[in-house]
Order: C-alpha cells, then structure tokens, then sequence
C-alpha cells in the first residue's frame, strides 16, 4: 500500500510527511543538496521535524549540522560551566581563542632537533666536558626513541621508555634530570607551552634504595697509589687526601693548588654547587703530588672523562703485580670521597668543618659519606706516603728535637 502524504506549509515552503502502515510518520524533504528522512512514531512529532526543517530552510542555513547526542551533551555542559561568570558561551570561547593565539604560538620542534639545540647551547656556555658528554649521550639516546615531536611525548610514554632500561633506579633517575632540563629548555623557546604542566612533571622519580657505604683500607689506598700510572696518581690523591668529587678534579689546574699556602682553590665555575671553597692540601696530599707538580695547565692529562674512565678501569681490572702474584683492584663507586669524609671525619671530629671541606651539609655528610673508623685508622690512612718518604710532619719534629 503507498504511503499517505501528508503536507506541512509555511509560506511558498512545503514539507512532506509520509504515514506508513506500521503507524510510523517520516519527514523527507531536501535540505540544501542533502536529503533528510527523520522518522517519529507520532503525528504531531513529525510536524515538529517538519517546521523545524522549514525555519532552517527559511533562513538559508540549510547546511546546518544537527548535533549528535554527544555534542549536544558537550553544550550542555559548556553551558553550566561558563553561566556562574556570567557570560555567553561564544564570549567565553572567543576569549579563550584570543588567549591562545597571544601566548600559545609555539614552533613544532623535533625531540632531535631540540637535543641538538641544547648541547650547542650548553657548550657555548662552558659547562664541562663530562657534563656535556653526560647530556649528549643521555638525550641522544631519548632522541633515538622519541625522533616525532616533542611536544606530543606523554609522561606515560617517558615512564615506559625509564621502565624497560636495565639500570639502577639511581640512573634511571639521572635520565629523568637530564630530560627536565630538555623539556624546560623548549618551554623557554616556546617549543612547549608556558601555560600547560611538562610531561616530565608527571613523571614520578624513581625510589633509591641506599647501598651500604664503602670505602678503602689505608692497606688498599697504599697498594693503588703506590702502582698507579703517573697520569692516574693525581686523581687517585685528590680524591683520597681532599674529597674533591670527579668533575672537580677533572676541572682543576695546576695554580689552584696553592702549595705556598697548603689550600686547593675549588671555584664557583669548578664545584658542583657552584659555590666557592677552600680545601686544605694536607702533607700526604702535598707529597703525592710535588713529582707532578707544573707551574700551569690542567692536573688531570686528559682532556674528557671518557678516555680518563677507560684508562681508569684498564689499571684497575688488569691488575698489580705483586712478586709473581697479580692483585685485581677492586673499584668501588665513589668511595674515594667517602674513605676521605670517613677518615677526616675520625681525625678533626668536627662534622661542620668536614662538610664545609667537601661542600657539603653536615646531614647530608652523615647520611651519604661517613663510615665508622677509628682515630687509629685516620692517622694511618693519612700517613700513606710516596714509597721510600717519610712523613713530612714526622721529619720536622726529629730535626727540632735535634736542633734542641
């Protein structure tokens, strides 16, 4: 049977309405160069589709999108959210368009571009060698897994690159800081938003669980210093008899070390809490290194960290000749500094002038440095002296007691 029409007329505009056997009513007209059918189960529904299309179709906006349950949920809310400040909704998106367009026009960088970008710029300002070669091979290898662009790396996506490393939570660590300072670095050349969180930010750092802390016997120090190559016996000295961290005595020349005044100038530029400060070179430090000694120049003969570390480690794992024995020196992570803190510590018993010494607080000296040793120990560890030398302080007090 064929459908009953039925007409809904507004001025020269008519739109149908066919009424099925099954007592459903459809709409069908043409909207612009796109057909409408809109089917109700009423009568006076379908009347009301009807004049609907027609206000449109009288108001030339026949390509007017109708909205989808979702989007009219969307308006709906947007409407709740701006109604407390009394404003319009088109006023509150205009505004935030304007916003947007004055402060968010960022420039689209790749994560390898903006690593490149970074090392430049800290190499332009003299940060060290072994700062920078930490950086390049940290963020070139982030930039090797992220080559897309920055701004559209997720905090989850930095969470699971951390995750799949095969290091310790303290490295892991160490990546999160050097891509904090990738990520601020493009926020300040408005490669990121200024206005919206880093991803880094969301990036939990990792729990470090502390290790027991090691340092040397005076029995280990003697066996290393007294077989150390001369290019290694500097920073094998300074690490043992001053407590200078690796970077600063990778950084340290030759005037600094002031031999006429028994005190090691660390400078704001060479200390890694860029604060200045004054270590005193005490007599087994003075003698290790007088055969060394040089008027200018660098203390250290190499000229980055990596060929130091690998010709570090060659001494180590090779072995000390012994009579016909060989003796593999075991290298424990950084307990020059703490064998330093440790034994000082024992000798002067006065916390506040150690931690100002190795540049320090004195609660960050207890928890991360000090091991127990006896005063015992401390005058041993400091009597280590060159072979075939006598301690120097030993040797003044025999002579006035000859001279007398």
């Amino acid at each position: 049977m064929k459908a009953k029409r039925i007409e809904v007329k507004e001025g020269n505009i008519t739109v149908p309405i066919y009424e099925f056997a099954d007592g459903r009513f459809c709409v069908d007209t043409m909207l612009g160069e796109t057909r409408k059918r809109i089917t109700r189960t009423s009568l006076d529904a379908a009347k009301i589709e009807a004049r609907r299309l027609i206000a449109q179709i009288s108001s030339g906006r026949q390509e007017e999108k109708i909205l989808s349950i979702s989007e009219a949920e969307d308006y709906r809310l947007a409407k709740e959210k701006v109604a407390p400040h009394g404003i319009s909704l088109l006023t509150a998106v205009e505004e935030w368009i304007s916003f947007k367009t004055k402060t968010g026009q960022l420039v689209r960088k790749t994560v390898p571009e903006v690593v490149n970008e970074l090392l430049v710029a800290k190499e332009l300002e003299g940060v060290s060698k072994r700062h920078l070669e930490d950086r390049r091979s940290r963020l070139n290898s982030f930039a090797r897994q992220f080559p897309g662009k920055i701004d559209n790396v997720t905090a989850g996506e930095i969470e699971e690159w951390l995750k799949r490393m095969k290091v310790s939570s303290r490295t892991k660590n160490n990546y999160r800081g050097a891509l904090k300072q990738l990520f601020r670095f493009a926020q300040s050349r408005r490669y990121l938003s200024r206005n919206e969180p880093l991803a880094i930010h969301d990036v939990a750092e990792m729990r470090v669980k502390e290790g027991a802390i090691e340092i040397y016997t005076p029995e280990e120090m003697q066996l290393l210093l007294a077989h150390a190559p001369s290019k290694l016996t500097p920073f094998f000295a300074l690490g043992a008899f001053a407590g200078l961290r690796t970077e600063e005595i990778m950084r340290l020349e030759w005037q600094d070390i002031r031999f006429e005044q028994d005190v090691i100038e660390v400078s704001a530029a060479k200390a890694k809490t860029a604060s200045r400060r004054l270590v005193p070179l005490l007599p087994a430090l003075r003698e290790w290194l007088k055969p060394l000694r040089k008027k200018t120049g660098s203390v250290m003969e190499f000229n980055s960290y990596t060929p130091f570390n690998r010709a570090r480690s060659s001494f180590c794992k090779s072995g000390i000749k012994i009579e016909a024995a060989v003796k593999v020196f075991v290298w424990k992570s950084n307990a020059l500094r703490h064998s330093y803190a440790s034994y000082r510590l024992a000798e002067v018993k006065d916390a506040a002038q150690v931690a100002l010494e190795m540049g320090n607080s004195p609660s960050m000296l207890f928890r991360n440095y000090r091991e127990l040793v006896t005063g015992q120990q401390a005058a041993e560890w400091f009597s280590i002296l060159p072979p075939g030398q006598k301690d120097p302080l030993l040797a003044d007090d025999q002579c006035n007691r000859e001279a007398a």
